[in-house]
């Protein structure tokens, strides 16, 4: 994974691993807690609501989730850019995007296997 940014870059059919902490306006780590869903979600562009790719992480490691991208989730996608960002939805109901609308690049591939 190649990151500038917030934009994100892969090689199609990779498996991959972004880490997402959660910190208030002071830069404090605020834990992610059962109750707690981050939804990665990368789509074509920010108008449609076609879902090209959805991690939804529930579970979380001393506070931080892990997204974890499958050679399968990426298989499918044509080579090129596309529109990824990441949300948090808090048990208590409040809702953040915690990495707002940025570029995520599927890369060309040469080995398929």
């Amino acid at each position: 994974m190649k990151v500038n940014g917030r934009n994100l870059q892969m090689v199609r059919g990779d498996s991959e691993a972004i880490t997402v902490k959660v910190t208030n306006k002071a830069g404090e780590l605020m834990p992610l807690v059962p109750g707690d869903t981050v939804y990665f979600t990368v789509k074509d562009s920010a108008y449609t609501e076609v879902k090209l790719l959805q991690v939804v992480v529930t579970e979380f490691e001393e506070g931080v989730a892990l997204i974890t991208i499958r050679p399968e989730d990426t298989k499918q996608l044509p080579f090129r850019e596309y529109v990824y960002d990441v949300q948090v939805t808090f048990e208590n109901g409040a809702v953040k995007t915690v990495i707002p609308k940025s570029s995520f690049v599927v890369a060309e591939e040469v080995t398929y296997d």
